[in-house]
């Protein structure tokens, strides 16, 4: 099977586009998924009266650093995640499951 340069270029911007698709699309479920958990962990936070210097001086990074997280400005990693949801005594849970919504892959 040969393939001419025009058909390889055709298939390789074609490839990129469906991967920036699917960049985009996995970035916008971990940014809902993040948003949901700070949610929960500012209220948690906010119910212990621990205010964001508190809490910052407690897990290590600057206050201005966690504003961002708790905004959504920035997405944490997984173990800031759970180095806040320690320091108010909580735990994050991650589990494996099964996608029953649309996927970002397109067949």
């Amino acid at each position: 099977m040969q393939i001419n340069k025009e058909e390889y270029k055709q298939e390789k911007v074609s490839r990129e586009n469906r991967l920036d698709e699917f960049n985009e699309c996995v970035k916008k479920k971990i940014s809902e998924l993040s948003r949901n958990i700070i949610s929960e962990l500012v209220e948690e936070r906010e119910k212990q009266g621990l205010s964001q210097k508190e809490l910052a001086d407690m897990i290590g990074i600057l206050p201005y650093n966690l504003a961002r997280f708790e905004t959504g400005v920035r997405i944490p990693t997984l173990i800031m995640l759970e180095k806040y949801a320690s320091a108010v005594d909580k735990h994050i849970d991650i589990q494996i499951k099964e996608n029953n919504e649309s996927l970002c892959l397109k067949e």
